[in-house]
Formats: C-alpha cells, structure tokens, sequence
C-alpha cells in the first residue's frame, strides 16, 4: 500500500497582534499574516462526505487566533513557537509548518519567522 501525506493548509490568516519590541508596537496592534501547514495521520481520512470523518479546519485557524489575541508577544520567535506547540498538541497531527509575517515593519520588504517539523 502507497504511503500518502495528508495536509491542511490554512493560508494568508491575516490578524491584528499586539507584537514587537518597540514603544510604537507595544501602544499599537499591527497586522500579521500566518499560514499554517498541518501534516495529519491518514487515520482521519474521510470515507464519505461527512465532516465528522475528519479533522474540522476551524480549529487550527482558532487555535492560532486565540494565541495572537492572548497577550502581546515582544519576539515574532516567540509568537511563531507558541503557535507550533499548540497546532502539535492536536490529535492527529503529526507535524507542522508555521510560518507568520509582519508586512509593514520596513517599506522595501516583509519579514517572516518560520518553525517546522515537517
């Protein structure tokens, strides 16, 4: 029998965080973009067309979003790792990629923070 990964993206979560290091940061939320990839055991799989027969998207989008809107983060590190724990933390999960960028810090360029074990 063939192995087959099974995945769930969750791309472009754009969400207001209290983030950073700086006075600025600290008085004002700014937007950050994450995206999740989340490699799940086959033992959900659906056999018919029945959300019940597997993992229910929502709860990854709203593990991360509960994270972000739980206090404010100084590092992106932190916020990142925090993030990974939890979605690692889920049944059936095997590994994740969690990736989240800051898109308005510098005017020439985005910065991101990655974590993965995938």
């Amino acid at each position: 029998m063939k192995i087959r990964n099974r995945k769930i993206f969750i791309n472009h979560l754009e969400l207001m965080a209290s983030i950073g290091v700086y006075e600025e940061e600290k008085k004002n939320k700014q937007k950050i973009i994450i995206n999740l990839e989340i490699l799940m055991t086959n033992e959900t799989e659906p056999k018919g067309d029945n959300i019940k027969e597997t993992q229910d998207y929502s709860q990854f989008r709203k593990a991360a979003k509960d994270i972000v809107d739980s206090q404010h983060f100084q590092l992106l590190e932190v916020l990142t790792n925090k993030i990974h724990l939890i979605i690692n933390e889920k049944k059936f999960v095997v590994g994740s990629r969690v990736t989240i960028c800051k898109p308005d810090i510098f005017n020439d360029c985005e910065v991101a923070y990655e974590i993965s074990n995938i």
